[in-house]
């Protein structure tokens, strides 16, 4: 069988000419495109993100290969672009079988089948199992579980399936499905892992529960290091960025993967999530201990400098603990990257101005300012549907025009999208002011940040 799995573009690239931004790959689409390959199917992956592909050139590839199955992720920027893509490839080739999956087609199955009508098959959460048993059924969905259909015009919600508990029988990554991994950045070669699934934390603005489950699941350390050696030995990697959404979360197990790393003298450096409340309790003598171990870099949602923003959307940190943990980082030479966000509901210009003196207090080695989104599931999302209505807010959802700055700064091109609609006490254009004035304080000379005394807030 021909099968073609598309990551879909976060933009039409025929109308906008893609940055220069490194994107990471889909991790998700690629464990399918090798669990396809093992069973003996001929298999394609179009990143169509990392190329920068424009809708019809991503169409006319995946027709090149004369699919007999695509298969497609949603995601709720991209909805839109991905839908057209379903539509246009239907159209072509009538008889090749869509699939899709993702986190919009989880958390919405039902719109997503009424609104893609050219939709075959629809897989809720994880899609390796679901996958396998859809190889070996002949792709008849009837009573696989996981699975929502349509049967005579009526929609079907089979019975969901269990998230899978052993990640370590999943089969390690064939990369050459892969056109950004490894990938080169300040001169090393770099790849990304994920070493766990699972998000036990309440933001209210969050998603990766619905999709992953609370409950951390883990891959053994050896299972991880495994991999890390074959990316040693066939693409001379010396770095690894860890993608989980938390990795710093269990002491005993980040100090474990140190051993295993040490004993099987691979010499890696890394990079992972972490929390700053978890970080700020693991300590100084813990921080040395990964420094030592290879950590370059830990990255922080540090979210708002405000502490009732921080409370109302359930992150369970405060400003003092982002500042212990990456003054503790600075302290031991690891370096530091934070995510800022602005336009949360009930929000004032007063405490978005405290998020801006945060990051300027801060002073993390590179920063991200994005504004907030309301996704579909999240408890953000449910508690703005009575004013807002599902229409509105699903509308506001799809992708967006980017903020333009007065710098160039291509490498956060992917981050500073516009808000047409504002649940905060701002405006839209306050709200993108608000963006162009945090990255414009932070980079005032583009992608070179200055130093902290050299730093000024400036008036939006």
């Amino acid at each position: 069988m021909n099968i073609v799995f598309i990551n879909s573009p976060l933009q039409d690239y025929g109308k906008t000419q893609k940055k220069d931004y490194y994107t990471t790959p889909p991790l998700g689409l690629g464990h399918l495109a090798t669990i396809s390959k093992n069973l003996g199917n001929n298999v394609n992956l179009i990143d169509a993100e990392a190329k920068g592909l424009s809708l019809e050139q991503t169409i006319f590839k995946a027709l090149s290969y004369n699919p007999d199955l695509v298969g497609i992720n949603l995601l709720t920027p991209t909805f839109e672009l991905s839908k057209q893509i379903i539509q246009d490839l239907k159209k072509n080739k009538p008889k090749t079988k869509i699939i899709v999956g993702g986190p919009h087609a989880t958390i919405n199955p039902e719109q997503s089948l009424k609104q893609i009508p050219e939709i075959d098959i629809l897989v809720r959460k994880e899609g390796e199992l679901t996958l396998t048993e859809l190889f070996n059924n002949n792709l008849n969905p009837f009573l696989i579980k996981g699975i929502s259909y349509r049967k005579k015009n009526k929609i079907i919600h089979n019975q969901d399936r269990k998230l899978i508990q052993n990640l370590d029988s999943l089969p390690l990554l064939d990369r050459s499905f892969f056109v950004n991994d490894p990938y080169q950045e300040n001169g090393n070669l770099k790849s990304v892992i994920m070493g766990s699934r699972g998000y036990p934390y309440t933001c209210s603005f969050c998603s990766a529960p619905l999709t992953s489950g609370r409950k951390i699941r883990t891959r053994s350390i050896e299972n991880i290091v495994d991999e890390i050696e074959v990316l040693k030995q066939e693409h001379n990697i010396d770095s690894v960025h860890f993608l989980d959404n938390d990795f710093i979360y269990n002491k005993s197990r980040i100090l474990n993967l140190g051993e295993e790393l040490r004993a099987r003298n691979l010499n890696i450096n890394w990079r992972a999530l972490a929390r700053v409340d978890i970080t700020a309790r693991f300590g100084i003598d813990f921080l040395k201990r990964i420094k030592q171990d290879g950590c370059y870099q830990l990255v922080f949602g540090v979210e708002s400098g405000n502490q009732r923003i921080l409370n109302l959307m359930n992150k369970g940190t405060t400003p003092e603990q982002a500042r212990q943990a990456i003054q503790y980082c600075k302290e031991v030479g690891i370096k530091t990257k934070a995510y800022y966000m602005f336009g949360f509901p009930t929000e004032t210009l007063e405490e978005m101005n405290q998020t801006l003196n945060l990051a300027k207090e801060l002073n993390t080695d590179t920063a991200c300012f994005v504004l907030v989104k309301a996704y579909p599931g999240t408890e953000m999302y449910n508690s703005l549907l009575k004013k807002y209505g599902d229409k509105q807010l699903q509308a506001y959802n799809h992708l967006q025009e980017q903020v333009p700055l007065d710098i160039p700064n291509q490498n956060f091109d992917k981050y500073h999208i516009s808000n047409d609609l504002s649940f905060c006490k701002a405006t839209p254009e306050q709200l993108n002011n608000m963006l162009r004035k945090a990255y414009n304080m932070y980079y005032p000379n583009g992608d070179k940040k200055e130093t902290q005394n050299k730093m000024e807030l400036v008036g939006v």
